[in-house]
């Protein structure tokens, strides 16, 4: 320990001795004990780091992925059929009207899937080359961070969203979700680096694991995901291949493409055999509090059961921060304060 300046004032009477592990690569946080695992990776690293849009530029990416989709067809660039163009167009315009904050209330678990497109293949827009030796949790808590982000930042969301999005995903990131809109409601906007720094913290592979397998699903997320990617002028992403062969397309056509075919296959099968075993593992991880979000059965939510144990609004977009605030409320709050 270097000596204490007279301006430091007098000594404590009590010191704490803090140990901890670091694992990965970028800043540390502190810890009391344990690991810290660090969540930093190539969207945040180098000279130009490239976090998830902002609304306004969202808007603007949308605005103009729907215009290039135009031209592509135009110049025979793409050629899909009469119908599944005019499927994609509406895909699209719904998704900006959506960002615009003018969507009606309709249809509001495809709204949910089309912001979460919306974030994965702003992923594959913003992905740079994963750095040597990169922690595939690292890299899948930068995927979970983008796909929820559009989530975050639409000015106004269906009713019964947070029940949407907890069967489109867990119960855990949709109470994530609702605190940090109830946050930025409340004039405390978190950044994505804060996001992803808390929801590091707990169990999110299962959240990933369901967004893969609806994405993967041509009559859920996977119908937005197509539409997105061929504006994207990204390869159309696999559809009933299965979550595994999804995340690889997520992975290898952009996130880790410029380390080479090999490393990518390589790092896609790191980062599936994380999820499994991670996800498929943690359907009991706490006791009591807010931690068992992902503990109950999420058959409930099929078809957008009530959800009542999460943070923030069940429905619309007006934060809600009175007294019934209950328990996961307070802890995400904590969180983000």
């Amino acid at each position: 320990m270097s000596a204490r300046f007279p301006a430091d004032g007098t000594e404590p009477s009590e010191g704490i001795h803090v140990e901890a592990r670091v694992q990965g690569q970028g800043q540390a946080y502190q810890v009391v004990q344990g690991t810290q695992k660090i969540v930093h990776h190539h969207h945040y690293s180098g000279s130009n780091p490239a976090p998830p849009l902002g609304l306004p530029e969202l808007r603007l990416w949308i605005k103009r992925l729907a215009s290039d989709y135009r031209t592509l067809i135009a110049d025979g660039s793409v050629k899909p059929g009469r119908r599944q163009a005019a499927a994609h167009h509406r895909q699209l315009d719904a998704l900006y009207r959506e960002l615009a904050g003018t969507a009606g209330n309709r249809d509001g678990k495809e709204q949910l899937r089309r912001l979460l497109a919306a974030g994965a293949v702003q992923y594959l827009d913003r992905a740079t080359p994963v750095p040597d030796g990169a922690l595939p949790e690292a890299v899948m808590v930068d995927l979970v961070v983008f796909a929820l982000w559009p989530v975050v930042q639409t000015p106004r969301l269906p009713d019964g969203w947070q029940d949407h999005l907890a069967e489109l995903a867990t119960p855990r990131l949709a109470a994530f979700v609702a605190g940090a809109r109830d946050a930025a409601g409340r004039g405390r906007p978190i950044s994505p680096e804060a996001f992803g720094r808390a929801l590091a913290g707990k169990p999110f592979a299962p959240g990933i694991l369901a967004l893969l397998d609806d994405l993967d699903d041509p009559r859920g997320g996977g119908a937005s995901l197509t539409a997105l990617s061929l504006a994207g002028r990204y390869a159309q992403p696999p559809q009933k291949a299965g979550a595994k062969a999804l995340l690889g397309w997520l992975l290898g056509a952009g996130a880790v493409g410029g380390a080479g075919a090999a490393s990518a296959v390589d790092f896609a099968d790191r980062a599936w055999q994380w999820l499994h075993d991670t996800g498929r593992g943690s359907t009991h991880h706490g006791s009591g509090g807010p931690d068992m979000g992902d503990d109950e059965d999420l058959d409930q939510h099929r078809g957008g059961g009530r959800v009542t144990h999460g943070a923030g609004p069940a429905r619309g977009a007006g934060p809600s921060h009175g007294p019934g605030h209950d328990a996961v409320g307070d802890f995400i709050d904590d969180l983000f304060s």
